[in-house]
């Protein structure tokens, strides 16, 4: 027993000593946000982040959701467009049975681009991974999406609520939303179980207008988590995707998992989880025979043009 603790101690030691050490100039962000809201994490070289102006900001540390202003460089962004623009299809949701469906809860298109796909989109994923503390491994391949004008995403979750989709990997436990280009006007990301901080955000179409929002600028990323480190559904990280007033919106998600995605023949790694049920208080109206998540969506005034299917999606 005193031998145990002996090396507990000494391990703890060489931890703090370890801790001590770090230089928050130099080391990477080993908790996002724990350094403050302009800490500039290292995720590429020094010298381009300085070119940059690479900033990260807490836009909500409950719920654990950031915006990495410069995430990408233009001509990242401008590669992914050009690999992804000529290949795009209707986007699908999730369905009841784990499946995808094509529904008017989400009107955008898009495509997915393998992990790994060449060395500029592999060299984003490294950086997702640095960031995010999560292996590339447990990343989905990079889906890339381009809302034209009046094209949306209703609310909706990223995390599974059916067993079929955590078969690959378990749960998706965070995403990474990444914009391509500006956007003129609309087209914000926003979180609609989050009010804006002040009350209402200047600037921002109406429909983000008075919750935690982000607008698609070229280059910016934002990270949250759709599970709470208990392992619980992050309520919060309920999101929705503005229509496009004005100009064309890109954007490409990144969506990690609990323990590693399997693509390209590997075996699905089976990780022990139950999906978490929505529970269902009383049946607002409009929603009798709706989806599930019918109530949630209609707290944030939603319900009516979901229909059957669920919106939990297959993108941001």
């Amino acid at each position: 027993m005193r031998s145990c603790l002996v090396k507990i101690l000494l391990i703890s030691s060489l931890v703090l000593a370890s801790c001590s050490k770090r230089n928050v100039r130099t080391d990477e962000d080993l908790l996002p946000g724990w350094l403050g809201t302009d800490y500039q994490p290292q995720l590429v070289r020094p010298d381009d982040i300085k070119s940059r102006s690479s900033a990260m900001k807490v836009l909500d540390a409950d719920a654990r959701i950031f915006l990495f202003e410069k995430f990408l460089t233009d001509e990242e962004a401008d590669h992914i467009i050009a690999l992804s623009e000529k290949h795009m299809e209707r986007s699908g949701v999730v369905a009841h049975n784990g499946g995808s469906e094509i529904s008017d809860i989400r009107t955008s298109s898009g495509v997915f681009l393998n992990r790994g796909h060449d060395p500029v989109v592999q060299g984003v994923e490294e950086r997702i991974a640095a960031w995010t503390l999560m292996p590339a491994g447990n990343g989905e391949g990079l889906q890339v999406l381009r809302y034209h004008k009046e094209q949306k995403y209703d609310a909706h979750w990223d995390y599974f609520f059916d067993a079929n989709g955590i078969a690959n990997g378990g749960n998706r436990y965070a995403t990474v939303l990444m914009y391509l280009a500006d956007t003129e006007e609309g087209g914000e990301t926003v979180f609609p179980n989050i009010p804006a901080p002040g009350g209402i955000n200047p600037g921002f179409s109406e429909c983000a207008k008075y919750h935690l929002a982000a607008k698609p600028r070229k280059g910016d990323a934002i990270l949250f988590h759709s599970i709470k480190p208990s392992g619980e559904l992050e309520r919060k990280s309920l999101h929705t995707a503005c229509p496009v007033i004005k100009g064309v919106k890109w954007s490409a998600a990144k969506w990690i998992h609990v323990g590693h995605y399997a693509m390209g023949g590997e075996v699905p790694q089976l990780i022990e989880q139950k999906p978490q049920a929505v529970p269902k208080p009383a049946v607002p109206k409009g929603c009798e025979d709706l989806d599930d998540l019918c109530y949630e969506w209609a707290q944030v005034g939603n319900a009516a043009p979901h229909g059957h299917g669920n919106a939990v999606d297959v993108g941001v």
